[in-house]
């Protein structure tokens, strides 16, 4: 846990709890559409839980746990252009009713965060600045 004198972040994450229940037939579906469009074959991973990236923007939007869901991971080794294909390929789902939720933060690395009133480092409000001016911009 990170230093953090003042007690505002004193949970530990591993003591909260989302149980939303799964969504295996949409896992199968998404599946089906990346192996389709290319991206296969793509893995399986029954054993691991929703990482916080997904849920804990879950619980503020759907606190009930109450939504089935399924998690896909970003590839860490595949640049943007990828991850865009990926989600050209995925768009079938939300013209099914399914909401594709793209959560996390632009820079993240725990390992390199400081004490929680730490300033942002400057390399981090430059590329926030940027990542900002090409969304908007449509880039």
């Amino acid at each position: 846990m990170l230093a953090d004198p003042e007690g505002i972040n004193s949970f530990v994450p591993f003591q909260l709890k989302y149980p939303a229940p799964g969504a295996p037939d949409l896992a199968l579906r998404t599946k089906e559409l990346l192996e389709q469009a290319g991206f296969g074959p793509v893995k399986e991973d029954h054993s691991r839980g929703l990482d916080h990236g997904a849920w804990v923007p879950l619980m503020l939007m759907y606190p009930d746990a109450n939504i089935p869901v399924c998690q896909l991971s970003v590839q860490t080794d595949r640049d943007g252009t990828y991850h865009y294909n990926l989600g050209k390929a995925l768009a079938p789902l939300r013209e099914e009713g399914i909401l594709i939720l793209g959560s996390g933060s632009a820079t993240h690395n725990l390992r390199k965060m400081g004490p929680f009133d730490a300033p942002v480092p400057q390399w981090v409000a430059e590329f926030d600045t940027w990542l900002k001016d090409s969304l908007l911009s449509g880039r």
